[in-house]
């Protein structure tokens, strides 16, 4: 080896680490909003089989709160039990039974939105952005609350 090479390979590992180190942490970071995204996948489905099961009654107001709160409440705690905090505000129903109800053999959509936060994205400048995941199911209205 010449003594102008001597320190090459140290220098070229300082270049190439950080590089490595950036594309590793981006895949952690992909990895982590891919889970995120399932985790919102299943509190919509959860959400939207609640409110496919339970009747809404037009007549009662209380009946259709109470089934928007248990509506609200299993697609929170889907995504409570996977580690992923979610507000009421994040899940959105329509038809909303406080307004009126879907009937028996219509559709009911439950959509679920989350705020994911990067760690990588964030020092690059592109920031959080936003998941949802909306699903659709046939209301059979079966269950009592």
């Amino acid at each position: 080896m010449k003594k102008s090479e001597r320190g090459a390979n140290l220098l070229e590992m300082a270049i190439v680490t950080p590089v490595l180190l950036l594309l590793l942490a981006g895949v952690v970071d992909l990895g982590r909003a891919f889970y995120s995204y399932i985790v919102i996948a299943n509190a919509a489905r959860e959400g939207a089989r609640v409110a496919s099961r339970l009747p809404c009654y037009q007549d009662s107001s209380a009946q259709r709160a109470a089934l928007r709160n248990e509506i609200i409440s299993a697609a929170l705690q889907e995504a409570a039990n996977s580690g992923i905090q979610l507000y009421p505000g994040n899940v959105m129903i329509d038809p909303d039974p406080l307004s009126r109800c879907a009937g028996s053999g219509n559709p009911i959509s439950v959509t679920v939105s989350y705020q994911h936060h990067t760690w990588l994205m964030s020092i690059t400048g592109i920031g959080n952005f936003v998941l949802s995941s909306t699903t659709r199911m046939v209301v059979f209205g079966n269950d009592q609350l």
